[in-house]
């Protein structure tokens, strides 16, 4: 749970709770801090079950205390379990503690004495954010999706694999059409043995995966009706559903972070500079100091940055950010380098947009018109009916209205 530390000016508590936490048991330690240079030892649990967390809590600790849990798993799952009965909590990243123990006196009871001592001693600057229950909701779709659509890709390349190594002609086909196409195959190949058994296998396992992704891209489409900030993010340039359902998952709460920048580094969209000795002028015979990217960050914001870096690009060159992106091209900058470029300006926006700020350098209406037609039929005509939209028409114009009607003519019609 790699979150963007935010400082949390808690109220002062008597007692502080450190708590290891595992699958299924806890260890606790509470410390009474009525003297802050002096604390003292209150109570310790060396072992609790988790379904016991409550009834321990409600009979052992006291109600003025605040519990210090280390990022795991299910860190938030205990944090909100505690909120519930009444205490306060707070997630700490898990390297706050990582250098107290040597391997072999690692113990659970002490990993929760060193995160109360850390929280009591001023070591930790802040908590780790927690998504709340929808949003959480939200990225556990995408997650599912992501998940799915890996082993398509998986199951694809057995499939090609196997036509590979004995010589069929696979045509390329991709969707709902790779499973037919593939049957005619082994049909008019007249294949048989444990081949043909293999790939009619992975044929239902594939069209089995297509089946749940385009049932999650539905609870995409569903959330993004629902959600405001989701469709202000499709004004965007290079942006489609995919892109402005996973960046509005997985940021929720824009103000968290204090500029566009911390959003841009906690995306892993910050360019790297080195310049220690002769590497700076090695770098600018290559093209200038800055890499495109560093290995840090959240790879899904980062992969979906990229991906609406190519497509402006290809498809959006008439746009502002468009024009720039070719004319630092057309200067001799690699183009996966200024993909990287643009997926950083558009992060910016996007983070303009869900603080709620004016939408800078959004595309035309036209082309937002575009998008919702190609949105239309992710839902289906059925359920847009239920919604009330009648046709595609309807539903482009009707969300175009919420977003260009009040703009003057010369910014509606800007490509």
């Amino acid at each position: 749970m790699n979150e963007d530390n935010q400082v949390k000016d808690e109220e002062y508590a008597q007692y502080v709770v450190g708590m290891d936490a595992h699958s299924k048991k806890l260890a606790i330690s509470i410390w009474e801090c009525s003297n802050l240079w002096k604390p003292v030892l209150y109570k310790e649990i060396r072992c609790c079950a988790i379904a016991d967390m409550e009834a321990t809590y409600k009979r052992h600790v006291p109600e003025d205390s605040i519990t210090i849990i280390e990022s795991s798993t299910n860190s938030a799952m205990l944090k909100k379990r505690l909120e519930d009965i009444g205490f306060r909590a707070g997630i700490v990243r898990a390297d706050i503690i990582s250098d107290k123990e040597h391997k072999r006196k690692v113990r659970d009871i002490q990993d929760a004495r060193n995160l109360a001592q850390a929280y009591i001693k001023g070591n930790i600057q802040g908590f780790i954010w927690v998504p709340s229950d929808l949003y959480a909701d939200y990225r556990d779709i995408h997650f599912a999706h992501r998940d799915t659509v890996k082993e398509m890709t998986r199951t694809s390349n057995r499939i090609w694999s196997i036509c590979s190594r004995k010589g069929y002609d696979l045509p390329i086909r991709s969707g709902a059409t790779k499973g037919d196409s593939i049957r005619k195959m082994v049909e008019h190949l007249k294949i048989s043995g444990f081949i043909k058994e293999r790939l009619e296998m992975l044929v239902a396992d594939y069209e089995f995966l297509l089946e749940r992704k385009e049932k999650l891209e539905k609870f995409m489409a569903e959330a993004i009706i629902e959600n405001d900030k989701m469709l202000a993010l499709m004004q965007l340039p290079g942006f489609y559903y995919h892109a402005a359902f996973v960046i509005t998952a997985i940021v929720e709460d824009a103000k968290r972070f204090s500029s566009a920048a911390k959003l841009t580094a906690y995306a892993g969209l910050s360019p790297m500079v080195n310049t220690s000795g002769e590497e700076e002028q090695k770098a600018m015979l290559k093209g200038g100091p800055g890499k495109p990217l560093d290995g840090e960050g959240r790879m899904d914001l980062k992969f979906y940055c990229c991906e609406a870096g190519q497509t402006v690009l290809n498809l959006c060159s008439k746009s502002d950010i468009g024009k720039w992106g070719w004319r630092m091209i057309n200067r001799g900058k690699p183009k996966n380098k200024v993909c990287c470029a643009i997926g950083r300006k558009l992060i910016t926006y996007a983070w303009h947009i869900l603080r709620g700020d004016p939408t800078p350098n959004r595309e035309g209406e036209d082309v937002f018109k575009r998008k919702m037609l190609r949105f239309y039929s992710v839902l289906g005509k059925q359920r847009m009916i239920e919604l009330g939209y009648s046709t595609r028409a309807d539903f482009a114009s009707s969300m175009s209205a919420r977003f260009y009607g009040h703009l003057p003519e010369n910014i509606k019609a800007k490509e």
